[in-house]
């Protein structure tokens, strides 16, 4: 038995294990039944995990496919029994996890609302009051009548995060569902997410995207082959996984290609500055953005990376604490005077975001900044520095 949680904790893991059998051929699960000899190769998918998670904290999870995050979420949301270990829940616990779990092809999405909902045992009385909310929440239109069988995946997802999220959970489970779907609901799921935290939920987080798990979560859980590999905040974890990451030689995501919709394009990035750059030369860049919408907010960011692809500098204008941006065309300018970089081929990298800058809208690279070589000096940083020999 888990010990009563504190007040201000939503939720605590103990050593919590999920092992599956793997049988080479389907007989030998019967013969291992009636033989009581084992046939099976265990696979352990989650490997004596423990952590807390106080109230109205979100928590980022992070690793490569098949470390464990989904099964994780799937125990924590109930729909998976744990092999050993505790978990403990307090408050009502709500997941968007594989579009689709828990809705019945053949029904409605009307009915598939309703279904979902008895089994998260919530009246008829409570869904009937939020039902226009959901509805006009999913944009589903005629489709709200037609059976789940009918749907794309996306607008399984609408259907799922509308009624996920005007349910009020005490704890919120997301698991990639964002990655599905147009820029446009995205962009709905993303304020709703921001609205439901800024209400105290405590949510759990699983995402691809390093930058939206830096932005959204107050912690971060990196898992590898089934084991907690850190659990910290985003700022000490991420740079240790994206290091990882690269060590792997992983092909970089590819960038947004401004599909129709996307609200703001990058249309251009470039240098003003003479190249190749002196070092400690000034560094002028150009960035322009189209928006078709003129009144839609985003933001910028500029970053500047190793070859590699590793971090050295970002700013945006939502880290420098500026308002949104708006209009048809925008030329932007970012000036850095006496740039402190040693000799090497670097790489800019600039994308546009929501006016929460958490959704990228669109991106662009150069891939070619060149530093001048002038001393033996090694690293990639200038920095000022004395020597004084006794």
């Amino acid at each position: 038995m888990v010990a009563p949680l504190s007040s201000n904790t939503a939720l605590a893991v103990k050593q919590l294990s999920k092992i599956y059998p793997l049988y080479a051929k389907p007989t030998d699960r019967l013969l291992e039944l009636l033989l009581h000899r084992r046939r099976h190769t265990p696979f352990v998918a989650l490997d004596q995990l423990s952590f807390s998670l106080a109230k109205g904290r979100t928590l980022g999870i992070v690793g490569e496919n098949g470390s464990g995050k989904s099964t994780l979420l799937q125990l924590i949301a109930g729909t998976l029994t744990p092999s050993s270990g505790q978990i403990h829940r307090q408050g009502k616990v709500l997941a968007l996890l594989e579009l689709g779990i828990g809705f019945h092809p053949d029904f409605t999405g009307r009915q598939n609302l309703f279904f979902y909902a008895d089994i998260l045992g919530l009246s008829r009385q409570y869904l009937q009051s939020k039902l226009t909310e959901i509805i006009e929440f999913s944009e589903l239109g005629v489709f709200i009548e037609r059976p789940l069988k009918t749907y794309s995946t996306g607008m399984k997802m609408r259907l799922a995060f509308a009624l996920v999220a005007s349910l009020e959970p005490d704890i919120l489970i997301i698991d990639e569902a964002l990655a599905v779907g147009d820029v446009h609901f995205q962009k709905k799921c993303i304020d709703r997410m921001m609205d439901i935290r800024a209400g105290g939920c405590t949510i759990l987080f699983c995402s691809h995207s390093s930058y939206q798990v830096s932005m959204f979560c107050d912690e971060v859980i990196w898992l590898k082959a089934g084991r907690m590999q850190m659990h910290d905040t985003p700022a000490r974890v991420l740079p240790h996984y994206e290091a990882y990451q690269l060590s792997k030689d992983c092909p970089p995501a590819e960038l947004q290609a401004g599909h129709g919709g996307t609200p703001a394009l990058i249309t251009a990035l470039e240098i003003l500055s003479p190249l190749p750059l002196q070092p400690h030369g000034d560094l002028s860049i150009r960035i322009v953005v189209e928006c078709p919408r003129p009144d839609t907010p985003y933001h910028v960011s500029l970053s500047l990376k190793l070859e590699d692809g590793r971090g050295v500098y970002v700013t945006a204008t939502h880290l420098q604490g500026m308002a949104p941006l708006q209009g048809l065309h925008r030329e932007i300018y970012i000036h850095f005077p006496a740039l402190p970089l040693l000799a090497g081929i670097y790489i800019l990298h600039a994308r546009a975001f929501d006016d929460q800058g958490l959704l990228v809208y669109h991106e662009k690279l150069i891939t070619d900044l060149e530093i001048l070589k002038t001393s033996e000096e090694r690293g990639f940083l200038k920095l000022a520095h004395q020597w004084q020999i006794a």
